[in-house]
């Protein structure tokens, strides 16, 4: 299981800009503190020092246009749809359909058996367990491959192991203070992490 923003693509910064309209003065670190938990959970209990914006979406669609998934990431997606034992889901807090949208235009949305957005659920635990029950899929068989502190905690609420990327939303010392079972730094470290976790 894959996390979108942050993991395949890179809208950390696209995200901020477009929170950064509704709540001057918050700095990155600061924002970057809301994914501590499930993001949308911390927008909805809404303290008053953090707003969501009315379009997030509208804009972060206009601002995606510009956006890729690397080249290497590409490539460690292509190797696990062609191994026989393994299939790719997406569990994000993205709307499934800005995401298929962005997967149809980077020619990378046969690599994916299932997208749970969250239109599907609000809860990462929830769209994880019914992933598994969906497919018959032991917790012990799976690995979520996310990007901030909040889903690796998400993912542990359902036995699920998590492989940690530092190329997203939180950088190592965050992602290392809830221990995931791995961090990799680059895309092309990846795959041979995967492997071994789930062989």
């Amino acid at each position: 299981m894959f996390d979108f923003d942050g993991v395949l693509i890179d809208t950390l910064i696209l995200s901020y800009e477009i929170s950064l309209e509704v709540n001057e003065g918050v700095n990155l670190s600061e924002y970057k503190d809301r994914f501590h938990g499930n993001i949308i959970e911390s927008l909805k209990e809404h303290d008053g020092t953090f707003n969501s914006h009315p379009e997030f979406f509208k804009k972060y669609t206009a601002g995606a246009r510009e956006l890729k998934i690397p080249t290497g990431l590409l490539k460690v997606l292509e190797d696990l749809k062609n191994k026989d034992d393994v299939f790719l889901a997406i569990v994000s807090s993205t709307p499934s359909q800005y995401i298929k949208d962005i997967l149809e235009r980077e020619k990378a949305s046969n690599y994916f058996r299932d997208i749970f957005g969250s239109d599907v659920n609000k809860s990462k635990v929830i769209k994880i367990n019914s992933l598994l029950e969906k497919y018959d899929i032991k917790p012990d068989d799976a690995v979520f491959i996310t990007d901030t502190v909040g889903d690796i905690k998400e993912a542990r609420e359902c036995n699920v192991k998590s492989i940690a990327v530092a190329w997203g939303f939180h950088e190592r010392e965050r992602l290392e203070s809830v221990n995931p079972l791995k961090i990799v730094d680059n895309p092309t470290e990846l795959m041979d992490v995967i492997v071994d976790v789930i062989k």
